[in-house]
C-alpha cells in the first residue's frame, strides 16, 4: 500500500505543479460566472438531450490524467498573445448576458476558459493538453437548431422507405397516415439526441484511438452521419412494428426504449467497425519545444 501511495504522489506532483492552472481557472470561472454555470447545469437536468454535460468535466480530467507523463515534462509558460481572443471571449458574455442570449453567453463563458487556460499554459503545453480542455465544449448546451430539419428528414425517409415497401401514405406536414393508423415526427422523433450523443462520443473515441487526423475526421464524420440514417431507419422499423402488430407495439412509450436499444446498437457496431483502423496509441517522444525538464517557466 506505502509503494502504491508512493507512486501516486511521484505522479501527481508534477502533474499538479504543470497544470494547477487549469484548475485554477475552472474554479474560478465556476464561482465567478456561477449564474451562467447554473443555467448550463439546469438545462442538463432538464433536458435529456444535454444531460451529457455532467459528465464532460470529469471526462477532461480524466483525458489530462492519461496524459500525466507527457504532462509533467512538458513547458508550461504564459502567451500573452493568445490574451486578445480571451478578451474578445469575455466581451462577448458580457454582452450576451445582457442581451440574453443564453446559448453564446455559455458559449462564450467556456470558450473564455480555454483561452484562459492556454494563455496561462502557453502553446508546448498546449500542444499536449489541446484536445481534454477543447473538449469542455461540449458543456454548452447548443443543438436545439437541428429540431426543425431533423424532423422532416425523418418524416420525408419514413414515409419514402414506406411507399418503397409498398405501403400507401398520406403527408401532411409532420403527421402521415397509413391503412393502420396515424403516426406523426415530433421533436423527440426528429433524432437530435442521437446526433448530439453520437457526435460527443465520436469525437472521444477518434481522439482516443487515431493519431492521424485524416482518421479522427473521417470517424467523426461517420458518427454524424450514420446516426442520422440509423434515426430514419429506427422511425420506419417503429411504423412498420406498429403496422404489423395492428398498432398494438411501438405506440406509447415502448418506441422511445426501441429507440434507444436500437441506438446503442448501432453505436457498438461502429464502434467495432472503428476498432479495425485503430492506431498505436504508445506516447510519443515530446519535442524539445515541449519538452522542459519537469518545470514550470512564467517568464515572458
Amino acid at each position: 500500500m506505502a509503494e502504491n501511495k508512493t507512486s501516486f504522489m511521484e505522479e501527481f506532483q508534477p502533474f499538479w505543479k504543470n497544470l494547477w492552472p487549469v484548475f485554477a481557472v475552472i474554479a474560478m470561472a465556476g464561482i465567478l460566472y456561477h449564474a451562467t454555470v447554473l443555467t448550463m447545469a439546469n438545462t442538463w437536468l432538464a433536458n435529456e438531450t444535454y444531460s451529457h454535460g455532467f459528465i464532460i468535466l470529469p471526462i477532461t480530467l480524466w483525458l489530462l490524467w492519461q496524459h500525466r507523463f507527457e504532462i509533467a515534462v512538458a513547458r508550461a509558460k504564459t502567451d500573452y498573445r493568445i490574451y486578445p481572443l480571451l478578451l474578445l471571449s469575455l466581451l462577448v458574455w458580457m454582452l450576451s448576458e445582457s442581451l440574453g442570449i443564453q446559448a453564446l453567453a455559455q458559449l462564450a463563458l467556456v470558450s473564455s476558459v480555454i483561452f484562459a487556460i492556454w494563455t496561462l499554459t502557453g502553446t508546448g503545453m498546449g500542444k499536449v493538453i489541446f484536445f481534454p480542455v477543447v473538449f469542455l465544449l461540449f458543456m454548452v448546451p447548443v443543438g436545439d437548431f437541428l429540431i426543425p430539419p431533423m424532423m422532416e428528414f425523418t418524416a420525408t425517409f419514413t414515409v419514402n422507405l414506406l411507399r418503397m415497401t409498398g405501403i400507401p401514405v398520406f403527408r401532411e406536414g409532420m403527421f402521415f397516415t397509413i391503412p393502420s393508423g396515424n403516426w406523426s415526427v415530433v421533436e423527440a422523433c426528429s433524432g437530435v439526441r442521437y446526433i448530439i450523443a453520437s457526435f460527443v462520443l465520436g469525437v472521444l473515441y477518434a481522439f482516443l484511438n487515431y493519431r492521424s487526423v485524416r482518421k479522427q475526421i473521417i470517424f467523426i464524420l461517420f458518427s454524424l452521419v450514420i446516426p442520422i440514417l440509423a434515426n430514419g431507419l429506427r422511425a420506419y422499423m417503429i411504423v412498420m412494428i406498429g403496422h404489423l402488430s395492428n398498432m398494438e407495439l411501438a405506440t406509447g412509450v415502448d418506441h422511445l426504449v426501441y429507440g434507444w436499444v436500437f441506438f446503442g446498437v448501432v453505436m457498438l457496431i461502429l464502434f467495432a467497425l472503428g476498432a479495425i483502423w485503430r492506431d498505436d496509441m504508445t506516447p510519443p517522444e515530446i519535442d524539445e519545444e515541449t519538452q522542459a525538464g519537469c518545470f514550470v517557466d512564467r517568464s515572458m
